[in-house]
């Protein structure tokens, strides 16, 4: 006796498509007890208001929840960065359209109670807990607010609904949406978070977010997968992408013990096909390793480089300073938009500002680097 898990990283079905998902796929997350993926934005609704925030907004067709209900996925996550990029009323709008098709969501929710709320399943007298949460971006309830949004994975809550839920189930599985994007190995800072909520009394850890594969672990008794990738986004900038990724099947067994298989996949033309280990552009052996070896040389080299690269910009940016190297047309039209437009300019610097002070994976990659920098200028 056991209960079979399907979980696979983020769906934008912008474009609603129907069938995409090939029918191999297919059968494999309808004979699951429970199939989850990361439902990364709200669905288009009329007269759409989008939030203020910096970086970009997304939605996804109002039909994608029919047809990911069509395929088999019969619960969703909402703890994710997008999710409350058009508001309330999209938000809600969304959960009321899971709610029409049977799908269970966990993560976010019209309130701060509905988006801590933990779900239990029960098949056959195995029960899972399920929980879900995410870094602290625009949309995140990291307090208590009169408003909807998702659930933040540093938030005290987080750990005491996982005690909560120890004295219920049998195993826990927490989907976790967070890390730094299209790197192919999580950060320490990520990591050590991980294991602490293993330690807490989480089972089976499904990591997603950075949009590329990273590996996967075991921890004492618990697995961690660090991203699954995108399982299908079809939205600006990644239609022509293959998203290359995996997804996971768990099976909880009544002895306590778990199986786990991993499904290789890929997008062409608009739809996901299960494909071999050898046809995905990534080796999740080689990625396994970077968790071992020079793992911390390498956590140091990559915010290095990505605080030089990007964030000291972002700062400066941010604080209404020049970058270096413009060219003069471009230096005429900074200093002409300070000019003209003050206070539009104030409020995209606020914006930026607030956005990498308050993702923790940004601000993990700044505080590193900074702390290197220093150590070197001894």
């Amino acid at each position: 006796m056991s209960f079979k898990f399907f979980a696979c990283g983020d769906i934008v079905n912008l474009t609603a498509k129907e069938n995409f998902i090939d029918d191999s796929l297919k059968d494999i997350i309808k004979n699951s007890d429970v199939a989850i993926c990361n439902f990364e934005a709200p669905i288009k609704t009329e007269n759409m208001e989008a939030i203020k925030k910096a970086g970009p907004h997304m939605y996804q067709s109002k039909e994608s929840i029919k047809y990911l209900n069509d395929a088999g996925f019969n619960m969703v996550s909402l703890a994710n960065n997008h999710i409350y990029d058009y508001g309330q009323e999209a938000l809600e709008k969304t959960l009321l359209e899971l709610n029409k098709h049977g799908v269970n969501f966990i993560g976010g929710g019209k309130d701060f109670e509905d988006a801590y709320a933990t779900k239990i399943i029960d098949k056959d007298g195995i029960k899972i807990g399920f929980l879900a949460a995410a870094e602290n971006e625009f949309g995140c309830l990291y307090e208590e607010q009169n408003r909807g949004g998702y659930a933040w994975l540093f938030h005290p809550l987080i750990e005491d609904n996982i005690r909560a839920l120890k004295s219920e189930v049998d195993f826990i599985v927490l989907i976790s949406h967070a890390g730094v994007e299209n790197i192919e190995f999580p950060i320490k800072e990520w990591r050590d978070r991980y294991k602490r909520l293993c330690d807490v009394g989480i089972d089976v850890i499904i990591g997603h977010h950075p949009h590329v594969p990273q590996g996967f672990e075991k921890y004492n008794d618990s697995m961690i997968f660090y991203s699954l990738g995108n399982f299908y986004f079809d939205t600006v900038g990644f239609q022509d992408k293959s998203d290359d990724s995996y997804s996971v099947i768990l099976e909880f067994n009544k002895d306590g013990s778990k199986d786990f298989e991993i499904i290789y996949h890929k997008k062409t033309n608009y739809r996901v096909h299960r494909v071999g280990k050898l046809e995905v552009d990534f080796d999740l052996s080689s990625l396994n390793l970077l968790l071992e070896y020079n793992y911390i040389k390498r956590n140091d080299e990559i915010s290095l480089k990505l605080f030089d690269q990007y964030y000291y910009g972002y700062y400066k940016s941010a604080l209404g300073i020049m970058p270096k190297k413009m060219k003069l047309l471009s230096v005429v039209k900074w200093i002409l938009k300070k000019i003209i437009f003050p206070s539009k300019g104030h409020n995209n610097r606020y914006l930026l500002l607030l956005h990498n002070i308050k993702i923790d994976s940004h601000r993990f990659i700044v505080q590193r680097a900074l702390n290197l920098l220093i150590e070197k200028s001894k």
